[in-house]
């Protein structure tokens, strides 16, 4: 079987030399990002479920996903992450208003919207859903300028055959996927479907988020891609499935994953969550 990835050659090299220049201070600095962005999604979903909780009541609930019920005493010493805007939440934010600016719809996807909808988790990329902007790609990368590694030849492939490409942050080694929407009726909705969510605050920053039904369709494609091999994939679809709960239009998942063929994996899916 052919190698499933979301990053081509290129900018694994790239990525590898990112690290491998970075200060172990600057090491340091992103694994304390990457785990303050991991609260911020948690934050996000928390609040988007539960409009009235206060900043301690997300605040516990992160102490007892992450730590364990018996550990909730530590949420009483105070939240050292309330409100925060991450450096990753800041890149997504650029690379998606970029996006805009070209001509493209555009919604995060990937583990990012997995961990708004389910159980966060700590990445060190995003996945962005965005429609085709042929024609305006060497507009795109002058906007991305030399903070970023991109390949034009790339960026102009995935307008044409509805693929995808990489965009990587050289200072920070974070990466953005960007998948352009292909020709099949499914597609249109991920953007359609999207909803504004609010990241951290002073001031917050908005980004669209595709829907917990399309994340869960994607994923499961995603797992069938990957010969179904992927517990990480995995558990995130559990994850926005027990979350989600009775809030999940049953109604759209069924019609969609038969149209992409993974309605075997949806019922498997459901029977796991109970």
């Amino acid at each position: 079987m052919p190698r499933l990835t979301d990053t081509s050659r290129e900018a694994e090299r790239v990525l590898a030399e990112c690290h491998r220049n970075m200060s172990p201070a600057r090491k340091i600095q992103l694994v304390e990002d990457a785990r303050r962005t991991a609260y911020s999604l948690h934050q996000t979903g928390f609040k988007s479920r539960h409009p009235d909780a206060s900043s301690k009541d997300i605040w516990r609930d992160w102490i007892r996903k992450t730590l364990g019920p018996e550990y909730l005493f530590v949420a009483d010493r105070g939240n050292p992450m309330d409100a925060l805007r991450t450096e990753a939440i800041l890149f997504i934010r650029e690379v998606m208003d970029y996006l805009k600016q070209v001509g493209a719809a555009r919604a995060l996807g990937g583990s990012f919207a997995s961990s708004v909808h389910g159980d966060d988790r700590h990445t060190k990329d995003a996945d962005i859903a965005a429609t085709p902007f042929p024609g305006r790609e060497a507009e795109f990368v002058a906007l991305l300028g030399d903070r970023y590694y991109w390949s034009l030849d790339a960026i102009r492939e995935a307008n044409r055959d509805r693929s995808m490409f990489n965009v990587i942050h050289f200072q920070s080694g974070f990466k953005v996927d960007v998948f352009i929407q292909k020709v099949r009726l499914y597609d249109r909705n991920l953007t359609l479907r999207s909803t504004p969510k609010m990241f951290g605050a002073d001031p917050a920053v908005t980004l669209d988020v595709i829907s917990p039904e399309d994340v869960i369709l994607l994923k499961l494609e995603w797992y069938r891609l990957g010969d179904e091999s992927s517990d990480t994939q995995w558990k995130d679809i559990l994850g926005v499935m027990r979350t989600q709960g009775n809030r999940l239009d049953n109604a759209y998942l069924d019609l969609w994953a038969a149209d992409l063929g993974v309605s075997d994996l949806l019922a498997k899916a459901r029977v796991a969550v109970g």
